[in-house]
């Protein structure tokens, strides 16, 4: 019941975001995302770039982001988002979500507010690179959406991580 409120909430956000949406035709919407798309994938040979309908969704490599309880962007990680925000920047009719994410170390709230700090962080990284603060906004979904066991290492790493919804807008 708790992660469908938690979807729930996530879709009413990427929603409103949405709402902004051009009264251009659906054609062009997919096709400009279709843009995007390919050229997030083409610049960002690091991340695993994907299409989600008329979104497109960036997760860079979790070890690169992030350490253990730690919300401040490894040195390492910052040339790639740089290129991610300079193609970013060539997509103005674009928004993004960031969703940020913990392992299960921890207490839940420290991870909930774990989870604001990375994305935090990591729209603050794209304000640096000259992304519009306007066009970003984020989220911290804490622990409740693994994407891997958090009973290694290796699990848990995968889940200090921040999600990137590239969004079609006005």
């Amino acid at each position: 019941m708790f992660k469908i409120k938690n979807y729930a909430l996530l879709f009413l956000a990427i929603g409103t975001l949405q709402s902004t949406v051009s009264c251009r035709t659906p054609k062009t919407k997919k096709a400009y995302m279709n843009k995007t798309y390919k050229r997030l994938k083409r610049n960002l040979k690091d991340a695993q770039v994907s299409k989600l309908q008329d979104t497109v969704k960036v997760l860079f490599p979790s070890n690169l982001m992030f350490a253990t309880n730690m919300a401040d962007i490894n040195e390492e990680i910052l040339p790639k988002m740089h290129r991610f925000a300079n193609a970013l920047n060539r997509f103005s009719r674009t928004a993004v979500l960031i969703n940020g994410h913990s392992d299960n170390s921890g207490a839940e709230e420290y991870n909930n507010e774990l989870s604001d700090k990375r994305a935090a962080s990591a729209k603050n990284a794209l304000v640096t690179y000259k992304v519009l603060g306007a066009r970003v906004n984020t989220w911290g979904m804490g622990q409740r959406h693994p994407i891997a066991s958090n009973e290694t290492e290796a699990g848990r790493a995968l889940n200090r991580r921040v999600e990137f919804i590239i969004l079609y807008k006005k």
